[in-house]
């Protein structure tokens, strides 16, 4: 069959895309971080779980690539915005349900606020799963190209390629087992989650029979955005009303969270203005294909990884999990809001346009 990029999607393949999008989000968020080791097969998991992560990554994917360009910092300040739901919908962000939280400041969880808003939400949530997404189920590599040039110099060999790709399911099972009951909770997570997955994956590449689609073309047009903005918009008021109400706090703490929205939709604007101004300076052309073969072993090699690290650490992955995530995720979240405000002000990895 020939392979036109220029075909326009189907409906119903634009909205089997969006499903494999949103699993690849829960996947990525839930089940990694161990928050719901098995999202895919219980109630709560499929009617709220998925559909609110799913709405999430397909809007705020649409604003980015619609009102500007899938730069790095664009897409990190994108996500950012989509971590703000911990507030409203969750109360996360004012009463963790795990415990008062380690330091709190004027009503705010600042660390969990830290973690949760500028770092596990912008990359688990967000970034990877579009990169994934792209990567494996379209032609287009425009989030891979959006990177730093100091980053897209990590592609240009093979052997570099397959140490970052290898490196990073094998992180994420050991982050995993931190939070895993037991080894045997974490094989039978990875190996069921993960063939969701590969299933997906495999009846994506089945139904598209050779045609390749870039992803802007996969993603909402304008009127299906407006209908899933509309969703969402009701997601947040109902969940936010009956999703443990008695966590909801007082004016001043709710107040900081609107200054935050406030702040960060700022950012973001400012950020999509000077991305539509710019153009890639360098191209990534990976030497890896990313085939269903290779989605395979990642997959082992993140069961096998949690697993075995469950096995061999015990409790003390707890520690790993504590370090990793709470400590040097707040960090590189940080760093990366830094980055990305000083981005703003100077020229990046990108050059400005000429016509």
């Amino acid at each position: 069959m020939e392979n036109d990029i220029n075909t326009e999607p189907s409906k119903k393949l634009k909205i089997f895309f969006w499903i494999i999008l949103g699993a690849f989000s829960v996947f990525f968020a839930e089940v990694v971080s161990c928050s719901d080791m098995f999202p895919f097969f219980n109630a709560w998991g499929l009617v709220v779980i998925f559909p609110l992560y799913t709405l999430h990554i397909l809007v705020f994917s649409y604003i980015v690539f619609n009102y500007g360009k899938p730069r790095l910092y664009t897409l990190f300040i994108a996500g950012a915005i989509f971590g703000m739901y911990e507030a409203y919908i969750t109360k996360v962000l004012w009463n963790p349900p795990w415990g008062e939280p380690f330091f709190s400041l004027a009503g705010i969880a600042a660390v969990t606020t830290i973690v949760l808003v500028l770092f596990w939400h912008p990359f688990m949530s967000f970034i990877i799963p579009l990169f994934v997404g792209e990567n494996i189920l379209t032609n287009s590599r425009e989030i891979a190209n959006g990177l730093p040039n100091r980053i897209k110099q990590l592609f240009n060999s093979k052997k570099k390629s397959y140490v970052l790709i290898i490196s990073l399911p094998l992180l994420f099972g050991v982050v995993q087992s931190g939070n895993s009951p037991s080894p045997i909770h974490s094989l039978s997570s990875g190996l069921s989650t993960t063939a969701v997955l590969v299933l997906l994956a495999y009846l994506w590449r089945n139904r598209t029979k050779g045609k390749k689609y870039d992803i802007q073309s996969l993603l909402p047009n304008k009127r299906e955005f407006l209908a899933l903005l509309s969703l969402l918009i009701v997601m947040y008021v109902f969940m936010g009303i009956y999703l443990r109400p008695e966590a909801l706090p007082g004016l001043l703490p709710q107040l900081i969270i609107w200054l935050m929205y406030m702040g960060l939709f700022i950012l973001l604007g400012f950020s999509l203005r000077k991305s539509r101004k710019m153009t890639v300076s360098h191209v990534i052309n990976s030497p890896i294909k990313f085939s269903c073969k290779l989605f395979v072993i990642l997959s082992l090699l993140f069961t096998v990884s949690s697993a075995a690290s469950k096995f061999m650490l015990g409790s003390f992955g707890g520690i790993i999990f504590l370090l990793t995530v709470w400590v040097i995720g707040g960090i590189i979240g940080i760093s990366i809001l830094f980055l990305s405000i000083r981005d703003l002000f100077r020229k990046g990895d990108y050059n400005e346009k000429t016509s």
